[in-house]
């Protein structure tokens, strides 16, 4: 869902030359392959030239990005985080790959990753992310406030997907009027519940969470990494089709 946000953005990039860069496990290898389809069909004249699979937890900065460099791209997906992302920043700020291939990163706007790198973010990548302190609607303020008091401190994306998770438990309890496994099951299919990005649904068809992302540009204020011209993505704009999950998905598994 998050790769579908990301391509809408990426195939206005005049790029055709793609590296990938991912952690080499099923989130990376799920992320680099739907970014891959997704963008290919909406635009046929891209080519992948290089891929790089650094092992979670022990990316080596400098054969990364000499390897990418190499590979002479003209744009760059990105599925790093956490340390492994701050090491591809800096060895990538050092050697001018950045920010002079424009980038697309999986998660690099979170605040958790931005906190992070300070003053090393690197401007002008295209991500999703949480603007938390631009966020100006209804739910985002309770939550925020809520939190901040409680905490004395701003919410992580993490935050935020912890307390949207409660608040889905919640609701399919009160919904199911049971703990029981099967009504709970059958409770979760349409079910909406309340995120501090605003309502969101589980779709009955395969029990996926439409809650969006924000989409926008990284950029330095203040010494500290931002987001900035970003905007809101429903994830129910992004999520497959049910003719494709139907395709994925066996039909006694939807039943």
């Amino acid at each position: 869902m998050q790769s579908a946000m990301l391509v809408e953005e990426a195939k206005r990039l005049p790029a055709r030359r793609w590296v990938t860069i991912a952690l080499n496990y099923e989130y990376g290898q799920s992320a680099v392959a739907s970014f891959k389809a997704l963008l290919s069909r909406a635009r046929p004249d891209v080519e992948f030239v290089a891929e790089q699979w650094p092992a979670l937890g022990k990316l080596e900065a400098g054969s990364t990005v000499q390897a990418v460099l190499a590979a002479r791209p003209e744009a760059v997906f990105n599925v790093t985080f956490g340390a492994d992302l701050a090491r591809l920043v800096r060895e990538g700020n050092l050697r001018g790959l950045f920010p002079r291939v424009p980038t697309v990163g999986l998660l690099s706007g979170e605040t958790e990753y931005l906190d992070v790198l300070k003053d090393e973010t690197p401007k002008g990548w295209i991500v999703t992310g949480d603007p938390w302190d631009q966020i100006d609607t209804p739910e985002h303020a309770k939550f925020f406030n809520a939190y901040y008091k409680r905490h004395n401190d701003y919410p992580r994306m993490g935050s935020v997907v912890g307390y949207a998770t409660m608040q889905a438990i919640f609701a399919a309890i009160a919904k199911a009027k049971s703990t029981d496994n099967e009504k709970l099951i059958a409770a979760l299919r349409g079910l909406q519940f309340p995120t501090p990005f605003g309502p969101a649904v589980f779709r009955a068809i395969d029990h996926q969470s439409t809650m969006g992302a924000y989409v926008g540009k990284l950029d330095v204020r203040g010494g500290k990494g931002t987001m900035v011209d970003w905007r809101y993505a429903d994830g129910a704009k992004f999520l497959p089709s049910d003719a494709v999950v139907r395709k994925l998905r066996p039909a006694e598994a939807m039943k």
